[in-house]
């Protein structure tokens, strides 16, 4: 059974992370059991799949992500030269989903989180019958997200320096560093296990690890046997 999730949907080395040609590209991979995307949010209010807080890294153009309009994001390209690619949406991800692919969402919001929380929402409220596993490191948007969401699965993202001195019972998983789960001895909950860098630490963890744990990787295709 698949246990893989695509981190920032990378698989294929000649997309681009958290584009949608790379979405695409892995999850018609079978030993793929889902995608990590990042998101943040526009000047315009639109959810936005990008890790970076700044477009420069990631697209030609430079930029501040929440100085940006949706309009003016897409003039950009964020894949590459042979396979150029517009900034996708949260909203355009899903509609492309399939049912049985689960999609770890990553919020990137440090900021204004009543209205990132009420953009997302409106996003994400129609496709609530998909696997949506949502995270982040900012523990005060995850416990008002599930305050005003219960039925969301929520969790918190921990690894050695946040998040680190307990795990909060409110939420659904743990999405943990590979360098911590001892933490998780006791778990009883789902959990995504990231910082994972090579195929025999993904080994190790896969024989004490729950059969039920996930992990997260950068190009999958190189950890199955």
């Amino acid at each position: 059974m698949s246990n893989l999730i695509a981190h920032r949907a990378l698989d294929d080395s000649k997309y681009k992370e958290n584009t949608k040609d790379a979405i695409i590209a892995a999850l018609n991979k079978s030993y793929i059991k889902g995608i990590e995307i990042d998101v943040r949010i526009t000047k315009d209010n639109k959810i936005v799949l990008i890790h970076d807080s700044i477009i420069n890294r990631t697209s030609n153009g430079s930029g501040i992500v929440e100085a940006m309009t949706l309009k003016k994001l897409g003039k950009y390209n964020f894949g590459t030269k042979d396979n150029p690619c517009k900034i996708s949406t949260l909203k355009e991800m899903l509609r492309i989903l399939p049912n049985d692919k689960i999609v770890l969402i990553e919020i990137k919001c440090h900021s204004e989180e009543d209205r990132f929380i009420d953009c997302f929402y409106d996003t994400i409220k129609n496709f609530l019958d998909k696997q949506l596993y949502i995270m982040s490191f900012n523990e005060s948007i995850m416990k008002k997200l599930k305050d005003l969401y219960p039925n969301l699965r929520c969790g918190l993202l921990i690894s050695k320096l946040i998040n680190n001195k307990y795990l909060n019972d409110d939420f659904d998983f743990a999405a943990i560093s590979s360098y911590d789960v001892s933490k998780l001895k006791h778990y009883k909950k789902p959990i995504f296990v990231w910082a994972l860098s090579n195929r025999k630490k993904y080994k190790e963890l896969v024989k004490k690890m729950p059969d039920s744990t996930l992990y997260i990787v950068d190009y999958p295709k190189k950890y199955i046997s």
